[in-house]
């Protein structure tokens, strides 16, 4: 048994080399050459090893980690498409506009038209008088029971937090630790608009029954606390979620009668982005209040 588990441990920890490797690296190319060097594994085996340990292969998972990167810089940049499809690997506009337009089932064009928002110099939370916001969110108020979590850190763009969860999921899912009860979560320490994008902390997280966790083991403990909380369910791709942050705080939230905890908003993501399209993927932004 010993033996096993040390083997599997091994395995584990040279596939979360290549996970790192993918986030890292997206502007390179990512052959399956360098990737099994990188694992230390035969380029023969390489890809059924990945496949078993992440549930999809490795050409899934870069096609979905670029696309999630080229729709942040529709979103959040004035970059061209040209120089999009060069920061995501595609060595032509009409490649990347293809790989683009399968995935998200809009032209990039469509995609950024359609989400575009007048740039402001202000902060969402003491917005002018004449900001206006486009979309109004329905806001619920629940109370919640403690949730314990286990997580892996994350440092960094939080856009590119795929990274802690695809290796939280692979540790857990071979320690057994998931299963179809698993809640998945992201807690986010900062605010992206006031923070240095290198210094933002968060958080992927899963839920955990302690009784089952192994006595070593490399995940972080932390506990959302019983209480109060106001959410937004929103659907869409993660590229958006800035959206119903800005429009709580500067909108919302001024003219409720409540005012937030000392906790940082938590993500709850209700479907698996991996077999779902990206205008389907449900998250509920949670916030703990007094």
């Amino acid at each position: 048994m010993k033996h096993k588990l040390s083997t599997q441990n091994y395995y584990e920890g040279r596939l979360l080399r290549v996970i790192d490797h993918l986030y890292e690296h997206a502007e390179s190319e990512l052959d399956v050459n360098t990737l099994a060097d990188i694992a230390c594994m035969s380029a023969y085996h390489f890809h059924r090893i990945y496949r078993e340990y992440a549930g999809e292969t490795i050409n899934v998972t870069v096609r979905r980690m670029r696309m999630l990167k080229a729709a942040t810089y529709l979103i959040r940049s004035d970059l061209s498409q040209q120089q999009i499809a060069k920061k995501v690997c595609y060595g032509s506009v009409e490649a990347f506009n293809r790989a683009f337009t399968k995935h998200y089932g809009e032209t990039p064009n469509q995609y950024r038209q359609l989400r575009a928002e007048p740039v402001s110099s202000v902060t969402a939370l003491y917005p002018k008088s004449t900001k206006e916001y486009h979309i109004m969110y329905p806001v619920e108020q629940q109370s919640i029971s403690d949730i314990e979590l286990i997580g892996l850190n994350h440092h960094g763009d939080y856009m590119q937090i795929g990274q802690a969860f695809e290796k939280l999921s692979l540790m857990a899912g071979k320690s057994a630790l998931i299963d179809d009860t698993t809640r998945f979560f992201g807690i986010y320490f900062d605010d992206p608009e006031s923070v240095p994008q290198d210094k933002l902390k968060s958080m992927a997280c899963i839920t955990i029954d302690k009784n089952k966790l192994p006595p070593q083991h490399d995940f972080e403990l932390l506990t959302i606390p019983a209480g109060d909380t106001v959410s937004i369910l929103f659907k869409g791709d993660y590229a958006e979620l800035e959206k119903p942050y800005n429009w709580l705080y500067g909108q919302w939230l001024p003219q409720s009668q409540f005012e937030l905890a000392d906790f940082p908003p938590f993500e709850e993501y209700l479907n698996d982005l991996k077999n779902t399209a990206p205008k389907d993927l449900l998250t509920r932004i949670n916030f703990l209040v007094k």
